[in-house]
C-alpha cells in the first residue's frame, strides 16, 4: 500500500487518483461554529465532546475576554455561554456582544445554575435568545443549538431581500452592480461572489467552491481558492487586509452583509475608511 504522508487520527482519507483526499467523515463535518465560553474545565469538555459528536466545529474560551476575542476572529454562528464566570461575567459578555452591530444578531444560548425565574429573566433582557438551566442534559442542548440555527437561517432567508437591493448580478458579462458600483470580476470570482451571496446566512465549504470552480478536478486546484477569494476582496472589501463580507472560516467562506453604515459607504454616500485614513 502507498503511503499517503501523516495521516491524522479520526480523519478518514480516500484515494483519489494520484493524490489523497480527506473522506466523508470529515467532510460531513458542519462548518457551523459554535463557541463556548465558560470556566468550568468538566462543563466544557461535556459541551465540546456532545457538539463534536453531532458533527459542529467549536472553539472554547475560558473566560469572558477571550470568548469576545474569539467572536471577533472566528465569526461563530452561535455563543454557549455560562452565565457566572470571575472577571467578566456571562451577563456581561451578552450585553457587549448586543451593543456592537457585527454581533448584534448574534444567536445566544446562556448556561446557568441559577433557576430562579429573576436570574433566567436578567438574561434575556441582557441580550440572550435562550438559557439552560444546570445541570446540562445532552439531548436538550442539542435540541436548542438545533432550534436556534434554524431560527437563524430562517431569519437569513428574509434578509436575502435586503440584499439583493445592494447587489445586482448580470450575469452576461460577469459584472455585479455592488451597492452602488459596477466591478468587472473574472469568471473564477463571478463564481464564487455569486455562490456566497446565494447561500448568504451559511459557511460554503472549500470543496463545494471547489467543485463549482474545477469539478472533479477541485481536490488538485483547492490551493488556488485562497488567492482568488483574495483577489476577489481587493474588489469588493473598504479592506482587503481586514475583510469583513467575506470572511475565512475553517474549511470554507461566509458572505456576511454590511452594516448600513459599510453599505453607505461603498455606495460613496459617506467618506470610505480608506478615504478617511488619507
Amino acid at each position: 500500500m502507498q503511503s499517503c504522508g501523516i495521516l491524522v487520527p479520526g480523519i478518514t482519507y480516500i484515494r483519489r487518483g494520484p493524490r489523497w483526499a480527506l473522506g466523508p467523515e470529515r467532510i460531513a463535518m458542519s462548518l457551523e461554529i459554535i463557541q463556548i465560553i465558560d470556566d468550568d474545565p468538566m462543563q466544557v469538555r461535556l459541551l465540546d465532546g456532545l457538539l463534536r459528536k453531532a458533527r459542529y466545529r467549536t472553539n472554547v474560551a475560558n473566560d469572558g475576554l477571550t470568548g469576545l476575542e474569539d467572536i471577533k476572529r472566528l465569526r461563530p454562528s452561535l455563543v454557549l455561554i455560562d452565565c457566572m464566570m470571575p472577571g467578566m461575567d456571562g451577563l456581561e459578555v451578552v450585553r457587549r456582544l448586543r451593543e456592537d452591530p457585527d454581533t448584534k444578531a448574534l444567536p445566544i444560548i446562556m448556561i446557568t445554575g441559577l433557576s430562579s425565574v429573576d436570574h433566567q429573566a436578567a438574561g434575556l433582557e441582557n441580550g440572550a435568545d435562550d438559557y439552560i438551566t444546570k445541570p446540562v442534559h445532552g439531548p436538550e442542548v442539542l435540541a436548542r443549538v438545533r432550534a436556534m440555527l434554524r431560527r437563524t437561517q430562517s431569519w437569513a432567508r428574509v434578509e436575502k431581500s435586503q440584499i439583493s437591493e445592494g447587489l445586482r448580478v448580470i450575469e452576461e458579462h460577469y459584472t455585479v452592480e455592488f451597492f452602488g458600483r459596477r466591478l468587472m470580476l473574472d469568471k473564477s470570482e463571478f463564481k464564487v461572489l455569486k455562490r456566497l451571496v446565494k447561500q448568504f446566512g451559511r459557511a460554503v465549504s472549500h470543496e463545494e467552491l471547489g467543485e463549482i470552480l474545477w469539478g472533479q478536478d477541485a481536490s488538485i486546484h483547492l490551493e488556488r481558492l485562497e488567492p482568488l477569494v483574495q483577489s476577489l476582496r481587493e474588489k469588493v472589501e473598504e479592506d482587503s487586509a481586514e475583510p469583513t463580507l467575506l470572511v475565512s472560516l475553517p474549511g470554507g467562506f461566509r458572505f456576511v452583509p454590511p452594516s448600513k453604515e459599510a453599505a453607505d459607504r461603498l455606495a460613496g454616500t459617506v467618506p470610505r475608511l480608506r478615504e478617511r485614513a488619507s
